[in-house]
């Protein structure tokens, strides 16, 4: 019987991080630093290949990381201390009752009410509709997960049944269309918020929603929006067959017209907080409380224990406290220390500087996903600051734009979910993700550079 290639890599990560923990420390090394990197990278091994549900792996790191490193109980569990755990439990709470009240349904179908003759134009629909979903349903795989069965349900009314182009082309414009605009929203996506929890939990730095929006959208979440529909359709070209004229939509209920004030209340909330300094994390659980309050909501009470998947939020947990663990170990400081011997990085070369960062965030991806990079990169702020010139919390906020850069779909979990429940190959999927990185790499680096600079983040 033939392994799956996953499963190898998972097996070898297991194998190499046993080794680690009962091998000897090295003289010259902090006591608890091997068992702390052995827990490491079998964690990594298995939040990267997926072999077991992310959640259960967090538990694991938990229950491993308090008998085998000997990390203290604090340490370990940052994560449920953090922020960034409470942004995603909030953010869970509000993206079932947008999924549970028809809201995203009937946002979806309005955007798109007009097919037109255009493949084009319906591939530029889906991407806007995705994107600014975002800014209302704080979770990539909640997006994809609501948007996406409506979506092929409207490509099979214009002729893109299974094993289409267009139907691919529509699949990728879903899960692209709710991953890379969202890298400029902070509470949209879920490597914005372990580096939010990153940045509190390692160097106490609190990131705010309006700071992090002015800082990337522009130009990271621009250039995605406005290339991912151009690409779809170069690489997956498709023509729209005659489809029947949509059915006039339902009344509002309630329960959605609830939802959508409470939805631009926490909107609203979040891009003023540079000014009254509450956390996203906070209006993330007031509105998820709202939404829950019976007669005032819009979803029962029981969704808490029903209808809303916990499994992100001890995922995030579970990254946020592996962050903590290796930065209190010393780890952080020795993988600091060789990466920075490697890399010529050094104060006025801000250029060659955020594209070092980039391309280290981009390898670290390939081993820990997109959503475990930012961790990872946060360990690694303090002496990157040192030798670059740049304040720790400018280190920290340029890591977004290499999460943009990632060459295989299993980077990207709600890129593979879309995939499955698709039926698209993973080849079809590497082809727009090649095309995406060679786009940050030539367009979207240069152009943060320059507005980086241009905000005062680098040197004249």
């Amino acid at each position: 019987m033939t392994l799956a290639p996953n499963r190898v890599v998972a097996a070898a990560a297991c194998v190499a991080g046993l080794v680690l923990a009962v091998a000897p420390t090295p003289a010259g090394l902090p006591p608890g630093i091997l068992p702390t990197a052995g827990v490491v990278v079998l964690c990594i091994g298995l939040w990267a290949t997926v072999v077991l549900p992310e959640y259960l792996t967090s538990v694991i790191f938990f229950f491993l990381a308090v008998t085998v490193t000997g990390a203290k109980p604090e340490v370990v569990f940052a994560g449920f201390y953090s922020t960034a755990g409470w942004l995603v439990f909030g953010g869970l709470i509000i993206a079932a009752a947008v999924q549970a009240t028809g809201l995203g349904a009937r946002i979806a179908t309005a955007t798109v009410a007009y097919f037109g003759r255009s493949y084009q134009g319906f591939l530029w629909r889906i991407v806007l509709t995705a994107a600014l979903m975002g800014f209302i349903m704080p979770s990539n795989m909640g997006r994809v997960l609501v948007l996406l069965p409506i979506f092929l349900s409207m490509g099979e009314r214009l002729g893109f049944g299974p094993g289409a182009t267009g139907r691919t082309g529509i699949t990728l414009a879903v899960a692209a269309g709710s991953i890379y605009p969202s890298f400029g929203i902070l509470t949209a996506a879920v490597p914005n918020v372990v580096l939010l929890g990153a940045a509190e939990s390692i160097h106490g730095i609190q990131i705010t929603y309006g700071e992090y929006f002015l800082m990337h959208f522009p130009v990271i979440s621009v250039v995605n929006l406005l290339a991912l529909p151009l690409l779809i359709g170069l690489l997956f070209p498709a023509h729209l067959q005659p489809a029947p004229a949509p059915a006039r939509g339902a009344p509002w209920t309630a329960a959605e017209r609830n939802l959508l004030l409470i939805l631009v209340m926490a909107l609203a909330l979040w891009v003023t907080d540079h000014w009254h300094r509450v956390s996203p994390a906070w209006i993330a659980m007031g509105a998820g409380i709202l939404c829950l309050l019976p007669r005032l909501g819009c979803i029962p009470p029981s969704s808490l224990t029903g209808k809303v998947n916990l499994g992100p939020w001890l995922f995030i947990c579970g990254i946020v406290g592996m962050g903590s663990v290796v930065v209190h170990s010393g780890l952080g400081d020795l993988l600091a220390g060789w990466l920075l011997d490697k890399l010529p990085m050094q104060p006025g070369r801000d250029l060659f500087n955020l594209a070092a960062m980039s391309a280290v965030g981009m390898l670290i991806s390939i081993v820990t996903t997109v959503p475990g990079e930012p961790v990872i990169a946060a360990t690694l702020a303090k002496d990157i600051s040192a030798v670059t010139g740049w304040p720790v919390a400018t280190v920290l906020l340029t890591q977004a734009v290499n999460w943009s850069m990632v060459p295989f779909p299993y980077e990207l979990p709600p890129l593979v979910v879309a995939a499955r429940m698709a039926g698209i190959r993973a080849g079809q999927a590497i082809r727009l993700l090649l095309a995406l990185t060679a786009l940050a790499w030539v367009v979207t680096l240069p152009l943060q550079f320059v507005w980086l600079r241009h905000l005062g983040y680098f040197a004249g």
